[in-house]
């Protein structure tokens, strides 16, 4: 098992550095009760954090173009689930985040228990923090902590220009907590079913008189059992950055982030019948071992710079390094059961240890330009991407497949083996970088023309680190991808709008008759809609009906694969659609969002599929809905909110012979009741689950089927009781 590096420790001065210079500012500045007055930075209305504006519509949105824009600017379908959203529903994990956002549904991975995000029938293969692109795996992964973040933002559709290679379906932009302008300090404390107890602490600060330079600190301590027997997590998150104006046109920032998560998690779900039938097993159960663990270690550093020409232009260069370490030692029940018998199940076990690197650069030169009479804007800019993932594989003694009762399955029956043998270490290296540009051109008073494009180079091999040998490679250089989108502004609060999005996703391990590499998978986004900023810019709807083709798929064309070959590059799938979203503030007091997305997929060119759906466990109907209301006159310092979130059947296909295991549509209801004990202090009860919905929130998947392992249930019914406070 790999030791944790020091290195992640040091990672963490910047840290230690501002909780130091917080608190000596904090001490300095107590001894005299009268504070010195303290400019608030000026701050561009689009780049506001939405913890300042305090309801379910941000100020504005930078992700799919880096040219701030408002929601209605935007040819794209974006939703933003903001700070006052992410407190109102107790959203602590980015699971939690993406399972209310519209237009995405959550499964669980292969090993029933690490959340994967769908939008549009693609996984999101790529996340961005403040902007820049890193790989899945760190923030898939782990699930960071919502105490760093401010808000999310979640682009549905393609999104090469920025990210380069990836999957069709969207990007993730988690925007970091910065220090504010003036003194604030946020703090709650949570009590919830299954023993779930959490603390959060947030505090900001200008550290000299002239608030020139800020600084700002959030920690997070997360325990909790689980409804299934033996599971259960403690997480610790701790954050820092430091941000100071070089003068009037240059701002530096400096910050870190740490994770450790010590996790006992239910592996690989539960079995079904042979038949794919449901065991009906309680919704407690674990078939796994008291000793499984995955335990995970995360630190991310990232640095920031902007400066500001007098011409309205300005430089930005950014930088994040992301450093993960994972221990996984696990036992798991696998194998379909006979109804007749009852047999067939076995106990397995085996051992992993991760350990992944990734350095992220951006940077880009962006501000506007007079031509033809009008004003327009222009985004130049190139990135830089380097990922080192080794992973090491082992066997356990004694879990090679021993026959278990899943009927009256005791984990304390299994003792723990002791050492594991290691069998295999593997690394594998990816690099992208890429030029970019993009502007949006003022055509006309009422018409808007954004174009943009893309140059990327990928480079990836994968060594076995026990010979040497490098395994495989694959290389693409200056891929092209374009961008295009028009918005049409029919008055100051309707627009229509219509866009072109591309990505391509490289197939590294396949090889066509001639023993060459198959070329890019390219997947095209084409979209149109609707969208209008109702009350002032407080309430963001929009419509969009999409459609997203991938080209270029690898196909099997000879009986036997041997050496990754023989594959052509002739299949093709589609994913299509309409969204509905409405998010903001109705009236005073009255927050929603609600979302619903029509998708289907299907398999357009395949030998083996043609005609078949291409992602049958992403709903064809999917409902996100969450309002929060205060009450008004006398009831004022009350407040409730309710939510739904539905979704229409699923099913999973496979094994030989071939099965199928279904969950019929369903909706979860939750509920929240707040109260405001004064204007620093706040208490809320939070529902999930209300009404104690039984579902299989996964099925599972593979070449074995569903049938083996990898179905989860859904959390039952639980409560949350959270004391916030604010000053």
């Amino acid at each position: 098992m790999r030791k944790k590096p020091a290195a992640s420790v040091a990672a963490l001065a910047p840290v230690a550095l501002a909780v130091a210079a917080l608190v000596g500012s904090g001490l300095a500045q107590a001894e005299d009760t009268t504070l010195s007055t303290v400019e608030v930075r000026a701050q561009q209305a689009k780049d506001m954090p939405t913890e300042i504006s305090e309801g379910y519509t941000p100020a504005g949105i930078t992700v799919g173009s880096k040219l701030p824009a408002t929601l209605k600017e935007t040819p794209h379908s974006v939703s933003v689930i903001t700070r006052q959203q992410i407190e109102d529903q107790n959203l602590t994990s980015l699971d939690q985040i993406m399972a209310q956002t519209p237009g995405v549904s959550v499964d669980l991975s292969g090993t029933g228990v690490i959340p994967a995000f769908y939008a549009r029938g693609y996984p999101v293969e790529y996340f961005q923090y403040d902007g820049l692109p890193v790989q899945t795996g760190g923030a898939s992964w782990s699930q960071p902590d919502m105490v760093m973040f401010d808000h999310v933002e979640m682009l549905r559709g393609a999104a090469g220009l920025f990210n380069g290679a990836g999957q069709p379906g969207g990007v993730i932009n988690l925007v970091r907590k910065r220090p504010l302008g003036d003194r604030r300090f946020t703090g709650s404390l949570g009590l919830g079913s299954w023993n779930a107890r959490r603390a959060e602490l947030d505090y900001s600060t200008p550290l000299n008189s002239d608030g020139s330079v800020r600084g700002r600190v959030a920690a997070a301590l997360d325990k909790r059992d689980s409804h299934i027997d033996y599971a259960n997590s403690d997480r610790r998150s701790l954050y820092g950055i430091v941000e100071a104006d070089l003068g009037a046109s240059t701002t530096v920032s400096l910050g870190a982030g740490y994770q450790k998560r010590d996790w006992v998690p239910p592996m690989m779900g539960v079995p079904r019948y042979a038949d794919g039938g449901d065991l009906k097993l309680p919704r407690s159960t674990f078939l796994s071992t008291p000793w499984t663990h995955w335990d995970f270690e995360t630190t991310q550093v990232f640095a920031d710079l902007t400066h500001r020409f007098d011409n309205d232009w300005q430089l930005k260069l950014a930088a994040v390094s992301d450093h993960e370490t994972s221990d996984l030692k696990y036992a798991y029940v696998s194998g379909a059961v006979d109804r007749n018998t009852l047999t067939g199940p076995r106990i397995l076990g085996g051992a992993n240890a991760y350990d992944n690197k990734q350095l992220a650069l951006d940077a880009m030169l962006s501000g506007g330009f007079n031509a033809w009479g009008r004003r327009h804007e222009l985004v130049l800019g190139a990135n830089w991407y380097d990922r080192k993932a080794n992973s090491q594989g082992g066997s356990l003694p004694g879990f090679g497949g021993t026959a278990v009762d899943v009927m009256h399955f005791n984990p304390a029956d299994y003792a723990d083996p002791g050492d594991v043998s290691w069998t295999s270490d593997s690394r594998a290296n990816t690099r992208q970088h890429g030029i970019y540009g993009a502007t949006r051109l003022k055509l006309a008073d009422p018409l808007t023309l954004l174009l943009g494009g893309r140059w990327s180079w990928w480079d990836v091999e994968n060594t076995n680190l026990r010979t040497g040998a490098i395994t495989s490679s694959y290389k693409q250089s200056g891929k092209f991808t374009p961008y295009g989108g028009l918005v049409y502004e029919l008055n100051p609060t309707w627009s229509l709008y219509g866009s072109y999005a591309e990505i391509f996703r490289v197939q590294s391990n396949l090889k066509d008759e001639s023993g060459a590499g198959l070329p890019p998978v390219v997947g095209a986004n084409y979209e149109a809609g609707l969208k209008g900023a109702l009350y002032g810019g407080k309430l963001n709807v929009g419509m969009a009906v999409f459609r997203i083709v991938e080209s270029n798929r690898g196909v099997q064309v000879s009986p036997t694969v041997i050496d990754n070959c023989c594959y052509a590059s002739s299949g093709k799938v589609q994913s299509q659609g309409f969204d509905l979203e409405a998010a903001g503030q109705l009236m005073p007091g009255w927050q929603v969002m609600a979302g619903y997305t029509y998708n289907t997929s299907e398999y357009k060119q395949d030998p083996t599929n043609q005609g078949q759906p291409f992602r049958s466990i992403a709903p064809r109907h999917l409902l996100r809905l969450w309002s929060n209301v205060r009450l008004p006159g006398a009831l004022n310092a009350w407040d409730v909110g309710a939510g739904l979130n539905a979704q229409s059947s699923i099913y999973s296909e496979g094994g030989s012979p071939a099965i199928r295991a279904t969950q019929g549509g369903y909706a979860v209801a939750s509920m929240r009741v707040g109260y405001r004990i004064n204007p620093h202090w706040n208490l809320a009860l939070n529902v999930s689950n209300l009404f104690d919905r039984r579902y299989y929130t996964r099925l599972g998947s593979g070449g074995f089927g569903p049938a083996n392992f990898g179905n989860v249930y859904g959390e039952p019914r639980n409560v949350q009781v959270t004391l916030r406070a604010k000053f």
